[in-house]
C-alpha cells in the first residue's frame, strides 16, 4: 500500500514488524471546501451541506487503520488451501470496481493504460468543446466514463475469451456525469471517435426497453492492456466524482452489514507484495485450485499465449495486479448491490482473490472463516418446495459418482441457467430424480416470472443476504465485527466458535437445514463445540500398535462422519456388496491418535472424503 504524506509510521517494538497507519480524515471538511469553490457553477453550498446531513455524512469520520504486517512468515501467521463453498454465479464480474477508495485520496481513479495520452492528443477539439468549453474538464470527464468499464479489465484477466462487454443503464450516467442531462451521450460521442489506434471505446446502441441496456467496452488497442493511477486535476470532475461517492456511501451507510465492515477494517492488517509471492510460489508447488477450479501458476517471463488453454489457468501476476488495484490507494467504501444481486455487499475484500484473502490477519492473528456448507442448494430446497436435509456436495459427488471439485463448480452457477441450459448440467437429472417438486417450481417460475431464468438466483442471494445481516446485527451486539465474503464472515479465531453458533442458529430459524464451518490457515477443520465428544477426546494407544504394520494411518481431517455417507455404505451392506474396513491409527492434528477401522470411499473420485470410520456406520451414536 502507498504512504503518503498524511500517514504516520509506527515501530511496534513487541515483534520488530513495521506497521503503517494513516490519520483520521474526515471526508465532510474537504467535501464542503470542495463545495465552496463552486460558486462559477451556481452551487448552492447551503443546499449541499444539508444534503451531506441528510445521508449522515456529516456526523461520520473515515478511519484507516488498514495495516501492512512485515514480519517473517511461519505457519502460524498465513493461510493454506481452503476451499469455500461460497455461491458466486459471476455476478460479481460485472460489477464495477471503480468505487471509493476511501482513507487516503479521493480523486484517485484507474484508466487503461495509454488512454490519456490518446484523449489529449487525438480527440478533436470541436468534440471535446462539445462536452464542455473548457478541454481540461472536458478530457477528465472521458477519463471518469472510462471508469466504468474497469471492471472488464478483470473480467477478461480471468476468462480470456470474454469480450469485455458491459452494459450500462443511461440513467446511471447521466447521474454520473450530471453536468447537463446531455454530457454522457457527447463525452460518448467523443470516445467512439476513430483514432489511429482505433477508437477508445464501443458501443452496440441496442435498447430493448425493460430488457437490455446499451453494451460497452474498450477499443481493441485498449482492452486488457493494464490499469494505471490516475488524479483529477479540475474541480468539475472532482465534484463529480465526490457526488458519486456520497450517493454511493449514503446508501450503503444504513446497511448493517456495512456498518459492520467500516468497525472490521479498524482491526485487520494485509500481505506485502513479497508475502503474497511467497505464498503464491508454496500454493502454485502444491498444486492449488480456485474457487472456479482453475489452476495456479506463474507466468514468470512468458505469456499467456504460450500456455495451452490459458483460460485453464489462474495467473499469481494478475492476482497481484487485482490486489494492488484494490487497496493501494486506499480500501474501497463498501457498497450495497441491487436488487439483482440481492442486495450483496461488495469492498475490497469480496473481490481480491481468495487466496490472497486468506492472509488477512485480523489484531495480528490469522483469520478464521465460517461459511455455510452448500448454502444455495439447501436453501432452494426450502425456498421451493424441496424435501431433502442437509445437502453437501459430498453427498452429491458420492451419489453421482462425480469429483467434488466439478460439483462445486458446476453449483456456482446452475441455479442462474436458462432452463435449457439447466438441462444439459448433470446436476439436472439428479435434482429430477431426488427433488422433482422443487426442481419443477423452479421452471415454472423461470418462465412466469418477469425476471425470467435470473428471477432463481435473485431470489436465493435476497435470502443469503437476509441471512448474514442477521447473523451480523446479533455478532455486533456482542462486539464482534467480521469479514464479509456474501455467504460466509472472517474473524479472529478467539471469535470462532461464537460465529459458527450464531451462524447455525439463524440458519436453523431460517427453515433452512444446513450448518457453518469453519476453517483455518493450516486448511483443516477448526475444533468447535460442536465437534462431537469421540472426536474432540481422542485416547492415545501404545507406540508398538504405532509401528505394527498393518495398520494404516489416517489424518482426521480425512475422516468423513456424514449421515449420508453412512446410509450410502449401509445400503451397499444390504445390497451384499462387498465392503472392507481396514485397521487404521486416526492422527489429530495435535498428535493425539485412536484406533478404530475404516472404509476407503473412493479415493481416486473424492480425496477430499476417502475414509469413514467403522464405529460410525455401526454405531454412530458412538461418533
Amino acid at each position: 500500500m502507498k504512504i503518503n504524506e498524511k500517514q504516520i509510521l509506527k515501530l511496534d517494538g513487541t515483534n520488530s514488524s513495521v506497521k503503517y497507519q494513516s490519520t483520521q480524515t474526515n471526508i465532510n471538511t474537504d467535501l464542503i471546501k470542495s463545495d465552496s469553490n463552486q460558486s462559477n457553477n451556481n452551487i448552492d453550498n447551503t443546499s449541499k451541506v444539508e444534503q451531506l446531513t441528510n445521508i449522515n455524512i456529516k456526523s461520520t469520520t473515515f478511519i484507516n487503520d488498514v495495516l501492512i504486517y512485515d514480519e517473517v512468515i511461519s505457519n502460524k501467521s498465513i493461510d493454506t488451501i481452503r476451499d469455500s463453498e461460497c455461491f458466486d454465479d459471476n455476478i460479481t464480474t460485472d460489477i464495477c470496481t471503480q468505487l471509493p477508495l476511501f482513507f487516503i485520496n479521493r480523486n484517485i481513479i484507474k484508466i487503461p493504460t495509454k488512454i490519456e495520452y490518446v484523449i489529449k492528443r487525438f480527440i478533436p477539439k470541436k468534440l471535446l468543446n462539445a462536452i464542455h468549453e473548457n478541454e481540461d474538464v472536458a478530457r477528465e470527464l472521458c477519463l471518469l466514463f472510462t471508469t466504468q468499464l474497469t471492471s472488464t479489465y478483470f473480467e477478461i484477466q480471468d476468462n480470456p475469451e470474454s469480450e469485455g462487454w458491459k452494459s450500462l443503464h443511461a440513467k446511471y450516467l447521466r447521474e454520473f456525469l450530471s453536468l447537463s442531462p446531455n454530457t454522457y451521450k457527447d463525452v460518448r460521442t467523443a470516445l467512439e471517435h476513430p483514432t489511429n489506434r482505433g477508437a477508445i471505446i464501443e458501443c452496440d446502441h441496442k435498447h430493448i426497453e425493460g430488457e437490455k441496456n446499451f453494451f460497452y467496452r474498450f477499443g481493441e488497442a485498449y482492452i486488457g492492456k493494464g490499469m494505471v493511477s490516475y488524479h483529477l486535476q479540475t474541480k468539475e470532475a472532482k465534484r463529480l466524482l465526490n457526488k458519486h461517492f456520497i450517493r454511493i456511501s449514503g446508501k450503503s451507510q444504513s446497511n448493517r452489514i456495512v456498518q459492520n465492515l467500516i468497525q472490521f477494517y479498524e482491526d485487520i492488517s494485509l500481505p506485502t507484495i513479497d508475502q503474497i509471492w511467497k505464498e503464491g510460489d508454496r500454493l502454485r508447488k502444491s498444486n492449488y485450485k480456485t474457487k472456479k477450479g482453475k489452476l495456479l501458476k506463474k507466468l514468470g517471463h512468458h505469456s499467456k499465449s504460450e500456455f495451452k488453454d490459458p483460460q485453464k489457468y489462474s495467473f499469481i501476476e494478475d492476482s497481484i495486479k487485482i490486489f494492488n488495484y484494490l487497496t493501494e490507494d486506499g480500501l474501497m467504501f463498501p457498497e450495497v448491490g441491487s436488487e439483482k444481486s440481492g442486495g450483496r455487499i461488495i469492498d475490497s475484500i469480496t473481490l481480491m482473490p481468495s487466496w490472497i484473502r486468506n492472509m488477512i490477519k485480523i489484531k495480528d492473528e490469522a483469520n478464521v472463516e465460517a461459511d455455510y456448507s452448500c448454502l444455495h442448494p439447501n436453501s432452494a430446497i426450502n425456498l421451493y418446495g424441496g424435501s431433502k436435509e442437509y445437502l453437501t456436495h459430498s453427498d452429491l459427488g458420492l451419489e453421482m459418482n462425480i469429483d467434488v471439485s466439478d460439483i462445486k463448480l458446476e453449483h456456482l452457477s446452475f441455479f442462474n441457467k436458462e432452463v435449457w441450459q439447466m438441462k444439459k448440467s448433470p446436476l439436472f437429472k439428479y435434482y429430477q430424480k431426488n427433488e422433482p417438486n422443487m426442481l419443477q417450481n423452479i421452471i415454472t417460475e423461470k418462465h412466469s416470472s418477469e425476471f425470467k431464468h435470473k428471477i432463481t438466483s435473485r431470489r436465493l442471494m435476497t435470502k443469503e443476504v437476509e441471512i448474514m445481516t442477521e447473523v451480523v446485527e446479533i455478532l455486533n451486539e456482542d462486539f464482534i465485527y467480521v469479514g464479509y465474503v456474501y455467504d460466509a464472515l472472517i474473524c479472529h479465531p478467539r471469535d470462532a466458535n461464537r460465529v459458527k453458533e450464531v451462524m447455525d442458529s439463524i440458519i436453523l430459524k431460517q427453515g433452512i437445514k444446513t450448518s457453518a464451518k469453519l476453517s483455518n490457515g493450516d486448511g483443516e477443520a477448526v475444533e468447535s463445540s460442536e465437534i462431537k465428544p469421540a472426536l474432540n477426546e481422542p485416547k492415545s494407544i501404545s507406540s508398538d500398535v504405532v509401528d505394527d504394520k498393518k495398520y494404516i494411518r489416517v489424518y482426521a481431517k480425512l475422516i468423513n462422519n456424514q449421515d449420508g455417507i453412512r446410509s450410502l455404505v449401509l445400503e451397499k451392506i444390504n445390497n451384499g456388496d462387498e465392503v472392507v474396513f481396514e485397521d487404521a491409527i486416526i492422527v489429530f492434528a495435535s498428535g493425539e491418535i485412536i484406533y478404530d477401522r475404516v472404509l476407503r470411499v473412493h479415493d481416486r473420485i473424492n480425496p477430499e472424503l476417502i475414509y469413514v470410520l467403522e464405529s460410525h456406520i455401526i454405531n454412530p451414536l458412538a461418533s
